[in-house]
């Protein structure tokens, strides 16, 4: 749980700091006011626990642009998110290029405000304590390295002392040899040891990277899910009441039709003076060319509709990155949604082309597998340098299902393919990749599922990464 937030709300209209101080001061937050930037830096000097500030760009004596300057060259506040309050998105790249966190459009939304407040600050902690963490990892590294040093010192001293002893020793009977062969062999036994110490203190360094990097992803995996989910609420109100609207416009403009029919036949039949009348009026506010598009608008809407209901549903499906149960599940789709939330880093790069097969209900957790999904993916999007194809195919086997994501990308060198599940191997450029995302969906699929994850890969031709799942595992054979 966090502790009081502190925010430090900048804008020189009073009112919208009010807003502000109601839509955030309960007992999780506190709000500090400020009318423009140089009181704002001040109040920055006199409060070192403040925890994210929340900025307008217009204003008087220091507008936004130069506090966030102000605010990102000192080392003290460097590491303060800040969330910028604009009016509209033109600003957004600038704002961002010069160090702000984040941003929000006027007017507010106080549920979306508190959420990426909360967000931020939660980040900003998430982020020091991975740094606190790896610090005592290396202090522990440091201090049992000077052990494993101080035991290398004390085994060399014990082996030169058994070598002088050798040496008197070998001027005695068979007996002094005997001897001397089983110091000989106390020392190998001793040296064995101490490598086999060392691996061991070398995999167990590893393994603790390994599960500081796959803590660091499930969190950022469930901080995705929790927003999508979010997301797919708060559009799934507003959905109801456009279906429910278009459906009744589509009745209306039926009744409208059927009445303006009913005149078409009816005023014929009275005064000319009138009937013409009434055709100038119809052309004058282009009534058939309106009773012509009507009917096509609904249509269109009520795609638009659908394409949206459709992006909600994978959003809750993607959703469940962070459930950890396991349930009987439909892999494609998960296919779908994941797609859904990697479209916008591939619709650039490449065509996806599906081919889904008929599968049956398998026994997995679904969240995890959508993890090894959209790693696979966003790989394979960087993999391709200008513009590619990536095709998806599924198919059913005895007992199992299989999956194949094939790209056109630069593909992986011969030498490389063994290493790729490799914890911490990468061929990206330092500072673009991890190394855990095929690590952590190794080990997903293989030890967590049971299954098996293979690549093939030509250089500049194609790479597929297979994956074979059961159906049933072995404890769950009876579901």
């Amino acid at each position: 749980m966090l502790h009081k937030i502190t925010v430090l709300a900048v804008d020189d209209d009073s009112i919208n700091l009010e807003m502000l101080e109601l839509m955030l001061s309960d007992r999780d937050c506190t709000v500090l006011k400020a009318g423009d930037g140089m009181q704002a830096l001040n109040m920055l000097e006199a409060n070192p626990h403040i925890d994210v500030v929340l900025l307008d760009l217009e204003m008087p004596v220091m507008d936004g642009y130069e506090t966030i300057k102000r605010i990102r060259q000192n080392q003290s506040w460097s590491e303060i998110p800040v969330i910028v309050v604009t009016v509209g998105t033109n600003e957004v790249t600038r704002i961002l290029s010069l160090g702000a966190n984040d941003f929000i459009s006027k007017p507010y939304n106080s549920e979306e405000l508190r959420l990426r407040v909360m967000n931020l600050v939660r980040s900003k902690k998430l982020s020091d304590l991975a740094r606190d963490m790896n610090a005592s990892l290396e202090l522990r590294v440091i201090e049992r390295t000077e052990e494993l040093r101080l035991q290398a010192i004390k085994l060399e001293q014990e082996i030169a002392e058994r070598q002088m002893v050798q040496e008197r020793l070998q001027v005695q009977a068979t007996q002094l040899e005997k001897l001397n062969k089983t110091l000989e062999l106390r020392v190998q036994e001793r040296t064995t040891e101490l490598s086999k110490r060392n691996a061991e203190i070398l995999r167990a360094y590893d393994d603790l990277k390994m599960l500081q990097g796959q803590l660091l992803h499930q969190d950022k995996m469930a901080s995705i899910g929790n927003l999508a989910a979010g997301m797919a609420h708060e559009i799934n109100n507003p959905m109801g009441y456009i279906i429910s609207n278009l459906a009744s416009l589509s009745k209306y403009v039926d009744k409208l039709t059927a009445y303006l029919d009913a005149n078409e036949q009816h005023f014929p039949n009275t005064e000319p003076g009138a009937w013409e009348y009434l055709v100038q009026e119809r052309k004058k506010y282009k009534i058939d060319r309106i009773r012509q598009d009507l009917p096509e608008l609904i249509s269109e809407s009520s795609e638009g509709v659908e394409r949206i209901r459709k992006i909600v549903r994978d959003l809750k499906i993607f959703s469940r990155t962070d459930n950890s149960t396991d349930d009987f599940s439909d892999i494609n789709e998960g296919l779908e949604s994941t797609l859904t939330i990697a479209w916008n880093d591939l619709k650039y790069k490449a065509t996806v082309s599906r081919e889904y097969g008929q599968l049956p209900q398998v026994w997995c957790n679904m969240g995890q597998l959508n993890q090894v999904f959209i790693n696979i993916l966003i790989n394979a999007a960087h993999a391709i340098e200008e513009k590619g194809e990536i095709r998806i195919a599924t198919w059913a086997e005895e007992k199992s299902v299989r999956i194949a994501i094939s790209d056109s990308g630069v593909g992986i060198a011969p030498e490389n393919i063994k290493r790729i599940f490799d914890p911490f191997f990468t061929t990206k450029e330092v500072g673009k990749g991890t190394g855990l995302g095929l690590a952590i969906a190794y080990d997903i699929i293989v030890n967590k599922h049971g299954g098996i994850i293979d690549v093939t890969s030509e250089i500049g031709t194609v790479t597929t990464f297979t994956i074979t799942l059961p159906v049933h595992r072995a404890n769950t054979d009876d579901c």
